[in-house]
């Protein structure tokens, strides 16, 4: 399968002035957070009471945090529309620690990436979520649940700052500004990126694709080889660097840099996975099936890959195997996601008492 298509890393994706901070807290939150905090004795209490507070109904007391990944908003807009993805609920949530004195960390959920098509453009949305160190050695995360997990066995991480944060913000604005036709601006949140950390990647790329959209191929290729610079396997960058050496008729050099793509996204799981998400929507079960498989003995503990390869067996016909994947995906789902690949297996089960191959 070939994609000649635009790749863009996205942050579970009206100009903002760049005196303003993104990550700056409005008083009511810290109202709001000794509301739900101020009765319990522990940190852990006192994180699990401010989740659980976050995402209460409005009518029962609560923020009612909604999950919105069509805007990323400041943590002031937050508070403001109740909605967030998934930067901007983490930045909420450790602004509502700091106003308490918990000292809560962004950090980048490194084995939580997807890869998604949207209309032409393949992109690379990478997730958010808050880390907390508890005494004595206990790392939980806080991510759009209204319940702490366990970082260990769930989440492998990368810590960030807050000066990186701000710049991945600038980022993902830029990135919806020029999905929503607005390319002054774009240009104005991109180099607001890059100005506030010039060492990430993902922030020279995404001003590499600001400039392609304004036809200036020159400046975007120039940013392309930053982002490059700072990250020789930023996937992202690579691939748009073949598509404008396509672009240019500059053909083998486009087909060194697809040769490096395709090293690698090879061996990356989650691409393998979107591959046979790829393939499975043209109903091509066995390059889907192929695809699944390669994703799978990457990183064999990801349930939704078994999930794949049971929807994969289902077009098929191999239902007993099916059921097979979802007893699989069950072993690694943690806990509080079990419940979804019961109700998958019910309907499995259900449509192998009724002789029929679909669930």
């Amino acid at each position: 399968m070939i994609l000649r298509t635009v790749l863009i890393p996205v942050l579970c994706a009206g100009m903002l002035h760049a005196t303003e901070d993104p990550l700056a807290a409005p008083d009511e939150i810290k109202a709001f957070t000794r509301r739900f905090t101020a009765n319990q004795v522990s940190t852990r209490t006192k994180l699990q009471a401010l989740l659980e507070a976050i995402f209460r109904p409005v009518e029962e007391g609560g923020l009612g945090m909604a999950y919105d990944n069509a805007s990323t908003r400041t943590v002031a807009e937050t508070w403001r529309d109740r909605k967030a993805n998934c930067l901007s609920f983490t930045a909420f949530f450790v602004a509502a620690c700091d106003s308490i004195g918990i000292q809560a960390r962004f950090a980048e959920a490194l084995n939580t990436n997807r890869w998604r098509r949207v209309g032409g453009v393949v992109r690379l949305e990478r997730h958010l979520v808050a880390l907390i160190q508890l005494p004595p050695n206990d790392d939980v995360v806080a991510d759009f649940l209204p319940n702490l997990r366990k970082r260990v066995g769930v989440y492998r991480v990368s810590v960030l700052n807050g000066t990186r944060v701000r710049a991945l913000f600038f980022a993902n604005r830029a990135v919806e500004q020029l999905d929503g036709g607005m390319l002054d601006e774009a240009l104005a949140a991109a180099k607001l990126s890059i100005e506030m950390d010039p060492a990430l990647s993902v922030g020279w790329n995404i001003y590499g694709v600001v400039l392609k959209s304004h036809g200036q191929a020159q400046e975007a290729e120039g940013a392309f080889r930053r982002a490059l610079h700072f990250d020789p396997r930023d996937s992202s960058a690579i691939g748009n660097m073949e598509s404008l050496m396509r672009d240019q008729g500059r053909i083998e050099e486009a087909f060194r840099f697809r040769a490096l793509g395709h090293e690698v996204r090879k061996k990356d799981p989650y691409f393998n996975a979107f591959l046979a998400e790829e393939a499975l929507g043209e109903g091509n079960a066995e390059e889907a099936m192929k695809w699944v498989r390669k994703a799978i003995k990457l990183l064999p503990y990801e349930p939704e890959f078994f999930l794949t390869q049971a929807r994969v067996n289902i077009l098929l016909g191999k239902t007993d195997q099916a059921v097979k994947d979802l007893e699989e995906a069950q072993r690694w789902a943690v806990p509080g996601e079990r419940e979804r690949y019961d109700n998958k297996l019910s309907k499995i089960r259900g449509s192998q008492k009724e002789g029929t191959k679909q669930p």
